[in-house]
């Protein structure tokens, strides 16, 4: 079998040997793609023992340039090359971003030597250092090989398929290498150039435009091949990503574009079509980077002539409302498009596969970008023309302006000096007013005083009352004792008026103490009514809170006999003396448990149900402040009055039973002892007022 295979093979050959290419020059590469075969695999299975089968299938190419288009199959080209030349000779494909290449080589039975390459395989294992591929040919001077090289890649199946010596290869790529090096030079400086105009002018249209150089220059560098071999030759890989440059290099272009011919001001609707290109744009670039290359590609392809049709059609447009930028815009532009033509349509064969087709976006993109760069150049001219202008305009109206202040202010003078007369007057009326105000203010804070001396009146009746009763009772026993010892005196019984004048002596004691608390609580009233000293001294804290509580109970129930609440005390024993003006605090205390009688008497008054007034005081050492709380379970405040309750003259009682400034001077008693006062009110459930006193 192996036998009839050969002689199959040899067969094919003397067919085929006809198609013979001879490469019998050493400095001249030859072309072999009219003279190459090609058979196309649309399921990627086919081995080489297949394709050997399968040689009348094969079908003659008769192209200078091989293009196959964008195409997920895999294809097999075919040749026979014969050396006539002294030297080995090397294979060469034209594409540095072909994914997958597999070569082999066969004399007339035997398989010579099979090679495998492509964009996965890292540089430094290539067969050679060019950026495009090549293969050293086994076929020796004098001998005849038959080629077939199976090529697999999804962003577009061309190449030039070329052969020919080591030296000329070399020629070759001596001169491409300085061409491609002049054209990156050149953008670099275009790239430096332009970044120095915008940390310069800070305008984003030179930042847009350095982007859209810098992705220019990094798709052409991975296209060309000089990014494998220079940037990521370990990461192969990454040259499979080729067309996510070119797709940032659209968006980059299109914000260039946008912002440098003011689309937003100049054409609003065409403007909000480019906003919706970009959104297509970053639709391709996750297609891309999701590995759907053939999709992408064909998307892209399309997405940038339209991009790119439509910026011209914008430009003309924008320079026909006479925005002289838009024309160097849209000659640069039109040299891109051109190329970006050329370059798309050679992929569908509409134009040849040349170097000039094949690197035409290289040429327009050069020649755009030296134009944008003029066109920029030439702008910062039409803004510095514009700045002038806008400047002229501005000293024309400064001047306009300070005519009209002259005259104004000659006006005003007149005017202030008639308003300066009537002014006196006014002030002098106010300084009345004021001096009335202060009069004023001071008769109401009198008036609060005895409304406060008022309350305790009640209390301090009803707590003066007790010791008096003691005095007229122990004074009727002991006027009774004293007839009674005059009685034992006469009798001659001394032991007997002993014991009665002890007793006596006891009773004179008692009235001697009571006495003293009707005096202590009189005193205390007289110092209530009387102006404060302002000299801080050591009290009680305890003791002055439960001493108001129980004057405030007795002033509210001498008013109104039907007044009953429970109030509770919890005092803090850990607390020490305090340093305040006792009357002033005491005022305070007084003050604010009498609202809160005032509170819980009025919501006993609206027949609550099981409702039980109740109000509780305490006091509490925290760190270094003491803290006084009156708590009642009254109605609380509203909250849309909640901010108005420390401010003066505000009062909710009916008229005639409160003046507005129990609160307000409370407030300020506080804060002159460096203290707080703040409150907290649930509206149906009660209110808490807290005062805060430094310990210090």
């Amino acid at each position: 079998m192996k036998n009839v295979f050969a002689v199959i093979s040899c067969f094919c050959s003397l067919i085929c040997y006809s198609q013979t290419i001879t490469i019998s020059q050493t400095d001249k590469l030859i072309n072999l793609a009219q003279q190459s075969f090609v058979l196309e695999d649309p399921s990627k299975k086919l081995t080489i023992e297949d394709i050997r089968r399968q040689e009348s299938s094969f079908q003659k190419i008769e192209k200078d340039f091989i293009n196959f288009g964008i195409s997920s199959s895999a294809y097999w080209v075919k040749c026979v090359v014969r050396n006539e030349t002294d030297q080995n000779l090397l294979l060469e494909i034209g594409n540095p971003t072909l994914i997958d290449i597999l070569l082999y080589e066969f004399d007339s039975v035997e398989l010579l030597a099979e090679r495998h390459s492509g964009s996965w395989l890292p540089f430094d294992k290539r067969f050679t250092s060019d950026v495009n591929y090549q293969f050293p040919l086994a076929v020796a001077p004098g001998g005849t090989t038959t080629i077939y090289l199976r090529i697999t890649d999804t962003n577009g199946t061309q190449f030039q398929f070329k052969a020919g010596t080591e030296s000329a290869f070399s020629k070759k790529s001596y001169t491409r290498n300085l061409l491609e090096g002049m054209f990156y030079g050149f953008m670099l400086v275009m790239l430096l150039y332009n970044l120095f105009l915008f940390f310069s002018l800070r305008d984003n249209s030179y930042l847009y435009y350095v982007l859209y150089i810098f992705f220019m220059a990094c798709w052409n560098c991975i296209f060309q091949g000089y990014a494998a071999k220079y940037i990521w030759p370990s990461t192969p890989w990454l040259s499979n990503y080729s067309e996510v440059a070119a797709c940032l290099l659209g968006m980059s272009g299109l914000l260039f574009a946008a912002n440098f011919l003011q689309t937003k001001k100049h054409t609003p609707g065409l403007h909000s079509v480019l906003v919706v290109m970009f959104v297509l744009y970053i639709s391709v670039l996750i297609t891309l980077l999701a590995g759907y290359f053939v999709e992408g590609t064909i998307i892209l392809e399309f997405l940038s002539l339209l991009s790119i049709t439509l910026l011209f059609i914008t430009a003309v447009l924008i320079l026909r409302q006479g925005y002289k930028p838009a024309g160097y815009f849209l000659i640069a532009w039109s040299f891109l498009l051109v190329s970006i033509v050329i370059y798309i349509l050679k992929d569908y064969n509409v134009f040849p596969y040349n170097t000039f087709t094949r690197h035409s976006m290289q040429i327009g993109s050069a020649i755009e970008a030296l134009l944008l760069s003029i066109a920029l150049a030439n702008r910062i001219n039409i803004l510095k023309r514009e700045k002038e202008e806008a400047n002229m305009e501005t000293l024309a109206s400064m001047r306009e302006n300070e005519k009209l202040i002259r005259e104004q202010n000659i006006l005003l003078e007149k005017k202030v000096e008639e308003r300066t007369g009537e002014l006196k007057n006014v002030n002098r009326d106010l300084i009345t007013v004021i001096q009335d105000l202060k009069e004023t203010q001071t008769q109401l804070v009198q008036r609060e005083k005895m409304a406060s001396l008022g309350e305790l009146t009640a209390g301090i009746a009803h707590e003066i009352q007790n010791p008096l009763n003691f005095v007229n009772n122990f004074s009727e026993v002991s006027r009774e004792l004293l007839v009674e010892m005059k009685t034992e005196l006469d009798k001659g019984t001394p032991d007997s008026a002993k014991t009665i004048a002890n007793d006596v002596i006891d009773n004179l004691e008692k009235i001697q103490h009571h006495g003293k608390r009707a005096d202590a609580i009189v005193k205390g009233m007289l110092q209530h009514s009387r102006t404060s000293s302002g000299k801080k001294e050591l009290a009680d804290i305890n003791a002055l809170t439960d001493e108001y509580l129980r004057l405030a109970y007795h002033g509210h129930r001498a008013k109104d006999k039907s007044f009953n609440v429970k109030f509770e005390t919890d005092f803090d024993d850990s607390i020490d003396k305090v340093n305040i003006i006792s009357q002033d605090m005491g005022r305070v205390i007084l003050n604010l448990i009498n609202n809160a009688f005032y509170a819980v008497r009025e919501k006993q008054n609206q027949n609550a149900e099981n409702y039980e007034p109740v109000v509780k005081v305490s006091t509490r050492k925290e760190k270094n402040k003491v803290e006084i709380k009156v708590t009642d379970n009254g109605n609380g405040i509203p909250q849309k009055i909640l901010d108005k309750i420390f401010q003066p003259f505000f009062t909710t009682k009916p008229t005639g039973q409160g003046t507005g400034l129990g609160l307000s001077l409370s407030y300020d008693i506080v804060k002159a002892h460096g203290g707080e006062l703040t409150v907290d009110t649930r509206e149906g459930e009660g209110t808490e007022f807290i005062i805060q006193l430094p310990l210090n």
